[in-house]
C-alpha cells in the first residue's frame, strides 16, 4: 500500500537521530525490561484512556508498542495505531502483535507534529512518556487535534520534575551517601599511621607510688 504524503515528513530531527539510532536500539533489545519497569504506571495509564469496543485510537510514540497493543485489545470492534520516530522499535511492536494475535493495530513510523494524519479519523489520542520529546509542541498538539473528531480525547502520561520522581531522587540520594562515606573513609585512612609506632613509645611511664616496668 502506498504512504500517504507526508508520511516520512519529520520536523523533530535531533529526536529522529536518536530514537532511530542507539536509543531506539537499547529499549528495542530490552523492551520487556523497560515494559516490567513501568508496570504500575502503565496500568493507571490503561485505566485513563477509558479507551472503548469500538473506538479508533492514535498512540503517539509508541515506542515497542505496548500501549498500542493494550489499546487495540479494549478497542475490539475499533482499532489502533500506533506512531513513532524509531523504525526498529516499530518493527519490534509489529512482530509481538503478530505473535499476540492482533490484527486491529498497525503502525507507522511518522513524525506526530507533521504527520498528515486524515482529519477527524480518531476518537482518543494517547501518549505515554512521547509528547515531552516534541521540538514543537504547540505545532505537535495542533496537528494531533486536527485528527481527532469533534469531541475527542487526548490522554498524556508524562513525568514531572526530576526533583519530584522518587525513582531518579532516590538515586541520587543514595549515591551521595555513598560518595559522602569513601571521602570519610578516605580521610580517616589519611590520619592513621602508616607504619607502627617505635616499640619504646609504647611502654607505660613509671608514676609515683608505681613499679616502673620490667
Amino acid at each position: 500500500m502506498a504512504e500517504p504524503p507526508g508520511a516520512r515528513a519529520c520536523a523533530n530531527t535531533e529526536q529522529a537521530a536518536e530514537w532511530d539510532g542507539p536509543a531506539g536500539a537499547h529499549r528495542t533489545r530490552y523492551a520487556a525490561v523497560f515494559d516490567a519497569e513501568t508496570r504500575p504506571h502503565n496500568e493507571r495509564f490503561r485505566a485513563a484512556t477509558g479507551v472503548g469496543p469500538a473506538d479508533h485510537v492514535l498512540d503517539v510514540g509508541c515506542g515497542t508498542g505496548q500501549t498500542t497493543r493494550d489499546a487495540a485489545r479494549a478497542a475490539g470492534a475499533g482499532r489502533a495505531l500506533g506512531v513513532d520516530l524509531s523504525a526498529q522499535m516499530l518493527e519490534h511492536a509489529r512482530r509481538i502483535s503478530r505473535e499476540e494475535g492482533l490484527s486491529n493495530v498497525a503502525f507507522e513510523q511518522a513524525d506526530a507534529q507533521v504527520h498528515a494524519f486524515t482529519p477527524g479519523s480518531f476518537d482518543v489520542a494517547i501518549s505515554r512518556f512521547g509528547s515531552m520529546f516534541f521540538a514543537d509542541p504547540v505545532a505537535a498538539f495542533g496537528n494531533i487535534g486536527r485528527a481527532l473528531r469533534p469531541g475527542g480525547r487526548l490522554v498524556l502520561m508524562v513525568w514531572q520534575a526530576r526533583e519530584r520522581n522518587e525513582w531518579a531522587t532516590a538515586i541520587r540520594v543514595a549515591i551521595a551517601g555513598m560518595r559522602t562515606c569513601r571521602r570519610r573513609s578516605r580521610a580517616a585512612r589519611s590520619r592513621s599511621p602508616t607504619r607502627p609506632w617505635p616499640a619504646a613509645s609504647w611502654r607505660p611511664r613509671a608514676s609515683p607510688g608505681s613499679a616502673s616496668p620490667a
